[in-house]
């Protein structure tokens, strides 16, 4: 079930005083999925998968999401309440990855993440492919 369906742009600059999710300017089309219904017993190790894909305006809007994931996966799932650890971090390019974000040790009140990038799983894909057609 598509929870939200939105247009992430950023600037590259901090107006809030904390640190944007890169210090280039991007452009992201993104998707917010529930995996499974509430009438089935099955019960999913990730609930919910954000599904995103560059949607570069000009050039200049060309930041690449793979270094900078887990300022992503902060900003999202601060803004719509996601447990980013509970997420599934789907890229759509060409092979479609996925992101594995694993909180790595804590030297102060924020996290630090250990990221890995594999390749979708069929049944991952079978999971979020009715959702994504139009995407």
């Amino acid at each position: 079930m598509i929870l939200h369906d939105f247009t992430y742009e950023w600037d590259g600059k901090s107006h809030s005083g904390k640190k944007p999710i890169s210090w280039w300017p991007g452009c992201y089309r993104v998707r917010i999925l529930k995996l499974g219904d509430e009438t089935s017993s099955v019960q999913y190790l990730f609930p919910f998968a954000v599904v995103f894909r560059s949607a570069k305006t000009n050039a200049v809007m060309n930041t690449s999401l793979e270094n900078y994931i887990h300022n992503f996966a902060e900003k999202i799932s601060s803004e719509y309440g996601l447990d980013m650890e509970k997420v599934m971090w789907v890229k759509l390019d060409d092979p479609v990855m996925v992101a594995h974000l694993t909180p790595d040790r804590k030297l102060s009140d924020t996290p630090l993440y250990t990221i890995s990038w594999r390749p979708v799983r069929p049944n991952e894909t079978a999971v979020i492919a009715p959702d994504i057609t139009d995407f």
